[in-house]
C-alpha cells in the first residue's frame, strides 16, 4: 500500500519549554505530513531546504529523510543543536501550513511567478520551489523574500540582561535562538509566502489595512494551526480549567524570541491579552477606537488577530456550554481543583475543531476578496460569502459569531446598509442591461471548454503544476483576445463601456482632480486577464463548491504633476459557478475611475495622513510606481 504521510517529529512549541516539566511532554510531537518523494535537504514538490549559514560561511549536510533509519524512527529527534533536525522541522511547518492552505482552497498552490506581467503571462517564470534557508543570518529576525521566492531564518544570541533586570524567561542567557526552530515564525513566514502567491498585489502599499493584513493574517493562520494541535489544547484546557479567556501560552505566538530581547518582552505577540505595569494578566477588551487611532502594521494586524480570536471564543464558549452544565450541575460554576480527565478531552476536542473550521473559512475567505487595496472590511464580508458558499446552513453560527467581533472592534466594511449576513454577502450587480449580461453569458461558455484542460490536470495525484501554471497563462491569453474581439464585433462603445464601469474597469482616459491639479492620462488602461483557476472544495457541511476564479484589472499611471509615476489599479474577482452552467455568481470589484479611493491612495502614499507609518529604515520599497511591503524591515524587532 502506498504512504500517504510521513511521520516527522517536532517541537508544538518553542524549544525552551522542552526545558520546563510541566510542558516538556506536550512539547515534542509527530506531525503528519503528506508524503512526497524527497532529495537530500530535504527538496520536495514545494520547498527546498537550503542550509548555507553565510555568518560561519559553510554549508550544513543536507539530510535525507528518505533513509531508512530516519524512516523507522519518525524523522529525527527534536533537536537545538542539530542542523539536520533544523531543516526537518522547517520543512515540517512549511509542508504542515502549505495542506491547510490547498485543503481550504480545493487546489494546488502555484507559487507567485518571478516576473509578475499580467499583460504577456507567457512571459512569467515559473516557480516550482520556495527556498527555506534554516541559517541565513545572524539577527533577530525572520522573513520572506519576493524577489528569491525565499524565506530566510536568522538566529541570534539571548539578551543577558544586567543584575536587577527583568528575568531572562525561559532562555539560557546568551544562549542562540533559532528562528527555524519557532513553529509559529515558520508557520508566519510560509503564510506570507502563500498570501503573495495569491494576491500578488496586496504586497502593494496602498492603504493602512493592506500591510496590517499581511502580518495580521499570518499571524491567524500560526495561531489557529497551534490549536489544532490535541495533546497541546489538551494540556492548556486542564490549565485554565476549561477558560480560554484565561492567560495561557496557546495564544500567545514566539514566546522564547520574544523573551530573548533586550527587556524580555514576553511573547512577541498575544492574540488574547497581555500583562500590566504591576504583571498582572489582562484579557483584550476590544475597542472601536483602536482601528480608528492605531496604524502601525503589526499593532494594526494584531486588531485583526484578536478579532478573529474572539469569534473563536464565542464559538467555543457557545459550543461547550451545554458540557459545562452538566458538569456543574446547571450552576455553570465548576468546583475548585482539576476538571475531570473526561470533560478536558471534550472541551479540548471542541477546540480544535472550531479552530480548523475557522482556519478553513479565514484561508478560503482570500478567494472571495477584491485583487487589490484590501481593507479589513472588505475581508470580513470575504468570510461571509465563502463561508455561506461552502456551509449554506450554519448550524453553529460562524458567521454570527465573526459579525459580532468585527463589530465589537469596530470593524465595518463600505457600501453595506446593515450587518446582516445578507448584506454582507458579495453579489452581482443587480442593473445589468441584456447585453451585459449576455457578455457574461459568453465568458460563461468559454471558460466552460477551456477550463477542462486545467481541470483534468489539476485532479492528477503527480507533480504537474507547472502544467497547470502553463495551461492557465494560456487560458487567459484567450480570454483577453476573446474579450477584446467580442467587444469589437458585438458591443457598441456605450454597451462595453457600462459593462466595464459595473466591474470596477474603464474604457476612458482619467481626469481626476487631486488638491490643486487635474491628474489625467493620456491612454486608456488596458485590460489585463490576471486570473483564471478552477477550485473544488468541500464545506464543513459536506457540501461541494466547484467554481472557476477570474481576475480582471487595470492600471493607469499618472504621468503629470507632483503625482507623476504612481499607479493606480481598478479591477474585479469575478466568481463562476461550474455545477450551474458557469453562471457568474460574484462579482468583487475596486472600482478604477473611483475619485474618493483615488485620493485616499494617494494622500497615504504621499505620507499626508496620520495612517502613514515612517520608519527609519523604511519598511516600503518604491517598485514598478508602488510603495511596496518590505519583509525584511517590516519584521525587523
Amino acid at each position: 500500500m502506498k504512504s500517504t504521510h510521513r511521520l516527522l517529529r517536532g517541537y508544538s512549541l518553542d524549544p525552551a519549554f522542552s526545558t520546563k516539566l510541566d510542558t516538556a511532554t506536550i512539547n515534542e510531537i509527530t506531525y503528519r505530513v503528506r508524503w512526497e518523494s524527497l532529495k537530500r535537504g530535504p527538496r520536495g514538490d514545494y520547498f527546498e531546504v537550503i542550509d548555507y549559514d553565510p555568518a560561519s560561511n559553510c554549508y550544513y549536510d543536507p539530510v535525507d529523510l528518505d533513509e531508512k533509519h530516519i524512516l523507522a524512527q519518525n524523522g529525527l529527534d527534536p533537536s537545538e543543536g542539530n542542523p539536520a533536525f533544523h531543516q526537518q522541522f522547517v520543512y515540517t511547518i512549511a509542508m504542515t501550513t502549505l495542506e491547510h492552505f490547498e485543503q481550504s482552497l480545493g487546489r494546488k498552490v502555484i507559487w507567485s511567478p518571478r516576473k509578475y506581467d499580467p499583460k504577456y503571462p507567457e512571459r512569467n517564470l515559473y516557480v516550482d520551489t520556495i527556498r527555506l534557508y534554516p541559517h541565513a543570518f545572524r539577527d533577530a529576525n525572520a522573513y520572506y523574500d519576493p524577489e528569491k521566492k525565499a524565506i530566510l531564518f536568522g538566529y541570534f544570541e539571548a539578551v543577558v540582561n544586567p543584575r536587577g533586570a527583568s528575568p531572562q524567561g525561559i532562555n539560557l542567557p546568551g544562549g542562540v535562538i533559532f528562528t527555524c526552530l519557532s513553529p509559529d515564525i515558520i508557520a508566519h513566514e510560509v503564510t506570507h509566502a502563500l498570501l503573495d502567491s495569491i494576491h500578488p498585489r496586496f504586497i502593494e502599499n496602498t492603504n493602512p489595512d493592506v500591510p496590517a493584513f499581511h502580518e495580521g493574517f499570518a499571524d491567524i493562520v500560526a495561531l489557529l494551526q497551534r490549536f489544532t494541535i490535541t495533546p497541546l489544547v489538551e494540556h492548556q484546557i486542564a490549565q485554565t480549567r476549561g477558560n480560554l479567556e484565561e492567560y495561557s501560552f496557546l495564544g500567545e505566538l514566539a514566546t522564547q524570541f520574544g523573551n530573548a530581547l533586550q527587556g524580555n518582552r514576553g511573547a512577541l505577540r498575544s492574540a488574547i491579552g497581555k500583562f500590566d505595569e504591576k504583571g498582572k494578566w489582562q484579557r483584550y477588551i476590544p475597542d472601536p477606537n483602536d482601528y480608528k487611532t492605531i496604524f502601525e502594521p503589526h499593532a494594526r494586524g494584531a486588531i485583526l488577530v484578536a478579532t478573529i480570536f474572539d469569534a473563536f471564543i464565542r464559538l467555543y464558549n457557545s459550543t461547550t456550554a451545554d458540557l459545562l452544565r452538566i458538569a456543574t450541575n446547571g450552576t455553570g460554576i465548576l468546583q475548585p481543583g482539576a476538571i475531570h480527565p473526561d470533560l478536558v478531552k471534550r472541551l479540548a476536542n471542541a477546540a480544535c475543531e472550531i479552530a480548523e473550521r475557522l482556519l478553513h473559512i479565514c484561508i478560503r475567505a482570500l478567494d472571495y476578496c477584491p485583487p487589490h487595496d484590501i481593507t479589513f472590511g472588505d475581508y470580513l464580508r470575504a468570510l461571509i460569502t465563502a463561508d455561506l458558499d461552502s456551509s449554506p446552513n450554519d448550524m453553529n453560527g460562524y458567521r454570527l459569531a465573526l459579525i459580532e467581533a468585527f463589530r465589537s472592534w469596530g470593524i465595518f466594511p463600505d457600501r453595506v446598509n446593515t450587518l446582516s449576513v445578507e448584506s454582507l454577502q458579495w453579489s452581482k450587480p443587480d442593473t445589468l442591461t441584456q447585453p451585459e449580461q449576455k457578455l457574461l453569458t459568453y465568458i460563461a461558455r468559454f471558460l466552460k471548454d477551456q477550463v477542462r484542460t486545467i481541470v483534468e490536470i489539476s485532479t492528477m495525484e503527480v507533480n504537474n503544476r507547472k502544467e497547470i501554471f502553463q495551461q492557465s497563462g494560456e487560458v487567459q491569453r484567450l480570454l483577453h483576445e476573446q474579450l477584446l474581439s467580442k467587444r469589437n464585433g458585438r458591443f457598441t462603445e456605450h454597451q462595453w463601456s457600462s459593462f466595464l464601469k459595473k466591474i470596477g474597469l474603464t474604457n476612458q482616459v482619467q481626469h481626476v482632480h487631486y488638491e490643486d491639479e487635474i491628474i489625467t492620462t493620456e491612454k486608456v488602461p488596458k485590460l489585463e486577464v490576471h486570473k483564471v483557476r478552477p477550485v473544488y472544495r468541500v464545506g464543513r457541511e459536506g457540501k461541494l463548491v466547484e467554481q472557476v476564479l477570474v481576475t480582471l484589472t487595470q492600471t493607469y499611471v499618472i504621468e503629470n504633476g507632483t503625482l507623476q509615476g504612481a499607479k493606480f489599479r481598478g479591477g474585479a474577482t469575478l466568481i463562476l459557478n461550474m455545477s450551474r452552467n458557469f453562471d457568474v455568481e460574484y462579482i468583487i470589484y475596486k472600482n478604477i475611475t473611483s475619485r474618493h479611493r483615488f485620493v485616499d491612495q494617494m494622500d497615504y502614499q504621499q505620507g499626508k495622513t496620520a495612517s502613514f507609518v515612517a520608519f527609519n529604515d523604511s519598511m516600503y520599497e518604491e517598485a514598478d510606481g508602488f510603495a511596496a511591503i518590505n519583509f525584511a524591515h517590516l519584521h525587523f524587532h
